[in-house]
């Protein structure tokens, strides 16, 4: 609302009521909804002009204190609690909300509406006060554009099934230009098995599927001459346990056509995406004799690229960096995945540079880069052109699926650690802030308002965030990869997810708010520490290690306890290695301090104490397998075991993000053997997590999350024993050689010497 002599006169009942009344043309007043809570008159009188610019320049002039301090014992953080309420009374759900309706407008899976896209975060960005934003160019390559694209069902009741404009998303990337009428549609099931396809002739027809249309797409296109194929499938694997197809029968899935399973030189064929309830007519109609469908689609391969958008909020010492992601890249609507990311991004900005402005913050220490890019894709190509800039990066957050309402979409809030071993400070940052806003806003009107973080037109849901153990599946992870500490904010899992539900409706600007602050709270730390801040920091994470230490240590003892006799040399080995993983951690995230800035011989101290207590832990575990009366001797290693002891693989410098997938697709025939062992032990990895009750995302590309341990220290036996601390599970050190093997094979990976 602008400014106007009005004001609110009240509020009544369950509605919400805005009242006026007329002031003297001298004063300015500002209008206010309120909320049905709220029931009592108020005015809002501002009397005179607005500030000007000069005023809050003078405002901005006196000297902002670092927001930092000492533990404080009412919020559990090193931010002082002026600076906390700042923070989240500054920043805004209903603002970032607005930003993910924009953005939702934009099919970001294409070349034409990323541009977009791009160009209205840029804009954006400059407003609310981002610096040197600039539109970093990708390479160039080949893109995908739709001009139209239909799907209508032939015949004396011709009725239009789906349409490329109504429904970006309804056909897939990679779709060929086809013009066809009158071609008949043949049901082949999920189209993974051979019995689907057994007496029924595809050549010159449409493939109709449930299942994921990539399986369809190499038997039924590739090898029996169909021109293409219309799916229902929605549920993506990782995604599984939380919704089935057929869930959300009008929800439609989100595919793209590969070029891997058609042979070189093929036409592309076409793919359309249709909800499970369209599925179900076809299929019913089929079963009532032959269907014919209508097929216009017109699609271009034009060259192009996608771009960065980038900017700073400058810091006071020079080539030290805090790096703040989203990935802006992704279908219409797309409003949780991640238009809610980006848009957070704007928000975060916009917060500091308003504080910084009136003088509640200083300056950052540390620079903020803020990134916009393509996943995955974009953050590679960020790294081959800035990964050698002489600039400390020292932490890093990524923002992707913040706001999905966790009642209407059934998801939580979490907050990811690093890997174990990229221990840092981020994670005890992270725990605190978690642990502030659980204890203040888990129910839904907290006492204490001035800690509520909360929205004007979002909900009241209380809140429940989590820290989860270290899990891939975003930006998140190439940091990590590359050795700078990362972590991510998330809401997982999302009923609408790579759906066309993922809506604007179903995003909550109260969660927004709280991710938004999640944010905000790390970041600050990370970015202002210095000196005795960041020996405060060191205090922080020396309390809360102890706390995560002792959980490693409970879950080696209970791991020992489950263990039967017969195997229980072995266990201790894997026990005592937990332990010990466990307390390395801590002590790297104690030494991370000392990059912002913390005194040493404090820092050192708290060192030492860690190394007492690991020792001590070490003795409990020992007492406690002797007193089984079993002997704790382990056989003589294996020849495998023995060159596991021996193998110190290290990243060749240059293929820190390189890929054991992409190493995969492209192993020559006589390496596929050695392949096969690697997936045979990923899969049997995953199924056993699965069991377990972890989350699909935690062995999300596991090959690279183990391969991400090779710091030419660690010989292949070690990283074994550190990847069962990670993740509990017991790696074949058969399958780890061959995996190391294979990206040595690949350039990737080279012995230490």
């Amino acid at each position: 609302m602008t400014l106007g002599r009005h004001s609110i006169v009240g509020c009544s009942g369950r509605t919400e009521i805005i009242g006026w009344a007329r002031l003297p043309p001298s004063q300015k007043v500002l209008p206010v909804r309120l909320k049905p809570s709220l029931c009592f008159v108020v005015f809002l009188v501002v009397s005179g002009a607005a500030p000007t610019p000069a005023a809050l320049s003078a405002a901005a002039q006196v000297p902002a204190t670092s927001p930092l301090g000492p533990l404080s014992p009412t919020t559990g953080l090193v931010l002082r609690d002026d600076v906390v309420r700042a923070l989240i009374h500054e920043s805004s759900g209903d603002r970032i909300h607005d930003g993910v309706q924009r953005l939702s407008l934009l099919a970001r899976d294409t070349q034409d509406g990323y541009a977009e896209a791009a160009s209205w975060t840029k804009a954006a960005a400059e407003a609310v006060g981002l610096q040197d934003v600039r539109l970093e160019a990708m390479k160039d390559g080949p893109q995908w554009r739709a001009t139209r694209g239909e799907l209508w069902v032939a015949g004396p009741h011709r009725y239009r099934v789906t349409s490329w404009a109504d429904l970006p998303m309804a056909l897939a990337t990679g779709s060929g230009s086809f013009e066809g009428t009158g071609l008949e549609l043949v049901d082949v099931g999920t189209g993974t098995q051979d019995a689907e396809y057994a007496g029924k002739d595809l050549k010159g027809r449409v493939a109709l599927t449930r299942g994921h249309p990539s399986a369809t797409l190499r038997t039924a296109v590739a090898k029996l001459g169909a021109v293409g194929v219309v799916s229902s499938y929605s549920t993506p694997p990782w995604n599984a346990p939380h919704r089935m197809d057929g869930d959300f029968p009008d929800q439609v899935g989100w595919a793209a056509v590969p070029q891997g399973p058609l042979p070189q030189g093929t036409h592309a064929p076409f793919l359309f995406m249709v909800s499970d309830r369209q599925g179900r007519e076809l299929r019913a109609q089929l079963q009532s004799g032959p269907v014919k469908v209508d097929v216009s689609v017109a699609t271009q391969a034009p060259t192009g690229h996608l771009s960065i958008v980038s900017g700073v909020i400058p810091g006071t010492r020079a080539g030290e960096e805090v790096v703040l992601t989203a990935h802006l890249d992704h279908y219409k609507p797309g409003a949780n995945d991640n238009a809610s990311g980006a848009a957070t991004l704007l928000e975060l900005v916009r917060t500091y540079t308003t504080l910084i402005r009136q003088g509640v913050l200083p300056p950052p220490v540390r620079t903020l880069r803020v990134l916009w890019l393509p996943e995955f894709e974009g953050t590679r190509e960020w790294f081959s052109v800035h990964g050698a800039d002489p600039v400390r990066r020292v932490a890093h957050f990524n923002f992707d699926m913040l706001g999905a309402s966790l009642t209407r979409a059934h998801s939580r809030f979490s907050v990811s650690y690093t890997p174990d071993w990229n221990g840092s400070f981020v994670n005890a940052v992270s725990e605190s802030t978690v642990a502030f806003m659980n204890r203040f806003n888990a129910v839904a009107y907290p006492s204490r308002k001035d800690f509520r973080i909360g929205s004007v037109t979002g909900s009241q849901d209380p809140m429940d965030a989590h820290m989860d153990r270290y899990s891939r599946g975003s930006d998140h992870q190439l940091f990590n990869d590359h050795g700078i500490p990362g972590v991510a904010f998330a809401t997982w899992p999302d009923d609408g997810y790579h759906t066309s539900g993922d809506r604007p409706e179903n995003v909550d600007p109260t969660q927004l708010h709280r991710a938004a602050f999640a944010g905000l709270a790390s970041i600050t730390v990370a970015a202002w520490a210095e000196g005795t801040g960041a020996l405060e920091l060191a205090r922080l994470v020396a309390v809360h290690g102890v706390r995560r230490v002792a959980e490693d240590e409970f879950r080696a003892r209970r791991d020992l306890a489950a263990t039967p006799d017969a195997q229980l040399s072995g266990a201790v080995r894997l026990a005592r290695a937990g332990v010990r993983a466990g307390y390395q951690r801590e002590r790297e995230a104690l030494r991370s301090c000392l990059s912002l800035g913390a005194p040493t011989a404090p820092v050192q101290s708290m060192v030492r104490t860690l190394e007492t207590a690991e020792a001590q832990a070490l003795g409990r575990l020992d007492a406690e397998a002797k007193a089984r009366g079993v002997s704790l001797k382990e056989p003589a290693p294996s020849e495998a075991e023995r060159r596991a002891r021996a193998y110190v693989p290290r990243r060749v410098k240059g293929q820190e993000l390189a890929s054991f997938d992409a190493l995969e697709r492209r192993a020559a025939p006589e390496a596929k053997s050695r392949v096969a062992v690697v997936q045979a032990a990923m899969n049997g990895a995953a199924t056993a997590l699965r069991e377990r009750g972890e989350s699909e995302l935690r062995f999300y590309q596991l090959a690279e999350a183990l391969a991400s341990y090779a710091d030419g220290k660690r010989t292949v036996a070690d990283i074994r024993d550190a990847a069962h601390a990670e993740y509990g599970h017991v790696f074949p050190v058969e399958a780890l050689l061959e995996l190391f093997g294979l990206l040595e094979q690949g350039g990737v990976m080279a012995r230490a010497h």
